[in-house]
């Protein structure tokens, strides 16, 4: 029985593959090729290395004898390969008609025609291209990140009638490589904390006559800014760049730099582009300088018809709102509950927690001032629950409760230091350049809570102003109370503890 079985099987197995064998022979049977005389149009194309409007084509069509281009530019030729020069970049349909007597067939492909430096075309045009700082909205600016002018912009918080000599300055970018500035006779200064100068003995920033050998204070090579200069420029698409090279050479603000300000000309500054776009009426050019931990941010615009250029505006809009002016007989702010104290923490670089352990006694609760790596980030009060301009008459001292944790590095920028500020936020665009602060002269202790005191009577530290006033009580303008921890004009972080913040 069992070798029946065998049998049956191997009889069975026999017949399926003759099956298999017999599908198989059966798909791999062909039909006989089909043979035609029709034509079939064919064809490729190639862009001139040297000339990116010169496109070669090349024929491939079969049973055919003569032959009809359209190059979709308007222009045809009847050459069975030619070669077509384009005016101008674009998209083309090309259709080639392959002719055998009465019978035709048609190809036809969708060419694009692109300057291989297009980008290099659009910021310097065929010959040359001049660029604006923009006169409408931000026309620069600095910021932590690229395109966040956060900390200040000259159209944003600084009107823009206010420096007229930054928006008739004029940057030409030539074919050839070479780079022309053009001052228009005036050159704008900032303050010698921003990269500036001394000039006639005094440190104000603002537009001087480039052509007056004074404007340059005590370094006659800053002339190196004013108009002309041997200037050349380097542009890479692939890494969206500008090396400007020539002593002096620059775009925006003369003082500015990868490596920080520099009131001295420098031999060559590298920019990158975010953005390098054509428009209908006015080219786009956004570029800056990344430096640590910030970035200095250039908006600029070329007019295909430079009398759409705006005019340079002449009158500021009043900035802000005059705030209704107090008197307290005390100002506080525990650190225990948000919103709760009449000092109240306002939108700063660096942030306060409220609540927190104690880092002495966890029974404890305190505010932890974290300061983040911002190059400058106070931590601002403004009166609460209305924000009012203060009168100082009826307050003597200010002190808070600060401890400086071990925890930090202080090796490098950050300072075991306070400072306690005053400005005018509300009312004043560039509120750092008119205010006053208090700053600890010794470093202070770590891991332990020390108060640190001042009397408003004293002369503070720094007064931007004198000629205001030498303390608080000579003004009635300010709304805004700060406190720094840690120095100023760096981007270290740290972790610190505050409490009691009291005017009294």
């Amino acid at each position: 029985m069992k070798i029946s079985q065998i049998t049956m099987f191997k009889k069975s197995w026999l017949m399926l593959s003759s099956l298999v064998m017999l599908f198989m022979i059966s798909c791999e049977k062909e039909e006989p090729p089909v043979t035609t005389d029709d034509p079939i149009a064919s064809f490729q194309f190639e862009v001139d290395g040297t000339n990116f409007l010169q496109v070669a084509f090349t024929n491939f069509s079969q049973n055919a004898s003569d032959y009809s281009w359209d190059f979709g530019d308007g222009n045809t030729s009847t050459d069975e390969s030619p070669t077509h020069t384009y005016a101008a970049g674009g998209s083309y349909e090309v259709v080639l008609t392959a002719t055998n007597g009465s019978e035709s067939a048609q190809r036809s492909e969708t060419i694009m025609i692109t300057d291989p430096n297009s980008q290099l075309t659009l910021l310097a045009g065929d010959e040359s291209k001049t660029w604006y700082l923009q006169r409408e909205g931000i026309a620069l600016g600095i910021g932590p990140e690229v395109n966040d002018n956060a900390w200040w912009s000259f159209g944003g918080v600084t009107p823009l009638a206010d420096r007229p000599c930054i928006l008739d300055d004029s940057y030409t970018f030539n074919r050839d490589g070479s780079f022309t500035f053009e001052s228009a006779g005036s050159i704008f200064v900032d303050a010698t904390a921003n990269g500036g100068w001394i000039i006639n003995g005094e440190d104000q920033e603002g537009c001087y006559d480039d052509t007056d050998p004074a404007t340059w204070g005590d370094n006659a090579d800053r002339a190196a800014f004013a108009s002309g200069g041997d200037y050349t420029y380097e542009y890479d698409n692939a890494t969206g760049t500008i090396v400007l090279n020539g002593l002096g050479a620059f775009i925006g603000l003369s003082s500015k730099t990868n490596a920080g300000d520099n009131a001295a000309p420098i031999s060559m500054k590298t920019y990158s582009i975010s953005t390098l776009s054509e428009g209908p009426i006015a080219d786009t050019l956004h570029m800056h300088l990344e430096g640590d931990g910030n970035s200095w941010n250039f908006y600029l615009v070329s007019y295909k018809d430079i009398n759409d250029l705006p005019e340079i505006p002449t009158v500021a809009p009043p900035f802000g709102v005059d705030l209704p002016d107090a008197s307290p007989s005390s100002l506080t702010n525990e650190f225990m509950e948000a919103g709760t104290a009449t000092l109240d923490t306002i939108v700063s670089g660096s942030t306060a927690e409220y609540g927190v352990a104690d880092p002495s006694d966890a029974s404890l609760t305190c505010g932890q001032f974290n300061r983040t790596d911002l190059q400058f980030q106070e931590l601002k009060f403004q009166t609460s629950p209305d924000k009012n301009d203060i009168n100082f008459e009826n307050l003597t001292t200010v002190s808070i409760d600060v401890y400086m944790p071990s925890s930090n590095d202080y090796t490098g920028a950050l300072e075991n230091k306070v400072i306690i500020g005053f400005a005018d936020q509300s009312a004043t665009a560039q509120w750092w350049t008119d205010q006053m602060e208090y700053t600890t002269a010794d470093p202070l202790p770590l891991d332990e809570w020390t108060t640190i005191s001042y009397n408003l009577a004293d002369a503070p530290t720094y007064v931007a102003n004198p000629d205001k006033a030498m303390n608080p009580y000579g003004r009635n303008d300010y709304d805004m109370i700060y406190v720094q921890i840690g120095g100023g004009n760096h981007t270290e972080t740290g972790t610190f503890y505050v409490r009691n913040l009291r005017f009294e």
